[in-house]
């Protein structure tokens, strides 16, 4: 892993070192593995800013090739010399802790002579969403199989509303896990149960090739898994 062109900051000095990857921590994170890369930036970008160091985020499934999808730091340094953040800012503790409906992600931070530590705050799942707004939007997944029951989503949806059916192989919905039978899902929480009327749950699908397709409309959709019973687990 490296840096590359698209870490060096917008209106860069052509003059400038280019960006470099000075650390990368890695943790696992449900089905993916979380790195917290580190990007060293040329120090004439803002004046008398030493070292700037500032925190993205990349995404890998066999901890060797890694996609970073967007560039924006997520751990950042602060442009205001009385921060505590104000030159440079590495992660700390190897990654992220799940506590409750957010993850917390730790930093150092510094300011001439000074060394602070940095807490930041994150949805659980927020890394990236599916939006849709006042017209409707649909997400069909590729083929899943799984071995659980019950479908979850993590959703923010105060004012809107989305819905889920299920499709087999050939792209025909299954009964009854259509769209007009799924009981509406809304709010705006990181766990909330996907139902069917005319079904307990997802049992009797399992290890069979499905498509998921979500109807969404005024809200976002960050994440969904099938876990084996009520309690939402996910179990990675």
């Amino acid at each position: 892993m490296g840096a590359d062109r698209l870490d060096n900051p917008p209106g860069a000095d052509p003059g400038d070192l280019k960006a470099e990857l000075y650390n990368l921590d890695a943790t696992p994170y449900e089905s993916l593995m979380l790195g917290l890369f580190t990007i060293w930036h040329s120090s004439g970008r803002v004046a008398k800013q030493s070292k700037i160091n500032d925190v993205g985020l990349g995404f890998s499934r066999d901890g060797f090739h890694w996609d970073r999808p967007f560039r924006e730091a997520v751990l950042s340094v602060s442009n205001e010399a009385n921060t505590w953040n104000f030159g440079n800012v590495q992660s700390v503790g190897g990654g992220c802790l799940v506590v409750g409906d957010r993850l917390y992600l730790y930093s150092s931070g510094r300011r001439a002579n000074e060394w602070s530590t940095g807490l930041w705050f994150l949805r659980r799942d927020g890394f990236a969403s599916m939006v849709s707004g006042e017209r409707a939007g649909t997400l069909t997944t590729r083929h899943l199989r799984f071995s659980g029951r019950r479908l979850f989503v993590n959703l923010e949806a105060p004012r809107g509303g989305l819905q889920v059916e299920v499709l087999n192989r050939e792209g025909r919905v299954i009964a009854p896990f259509t769209k007009e039978a799924c009981t509406m899902v809304t709010g705006d929480r990181t766990q909330l149960e996907v139902r069917w009327g005319g079904a307990a749950d997802l049992g009797q699908l399992a290890g069979e090739p499905v498509h998921l397709r979500f109807h969404l409309k005024n809200g976002a959709l960050y994440s969904f898994w099938i876990s084996p019973d009520a309690s939402g687990a996910s179990h990675g």
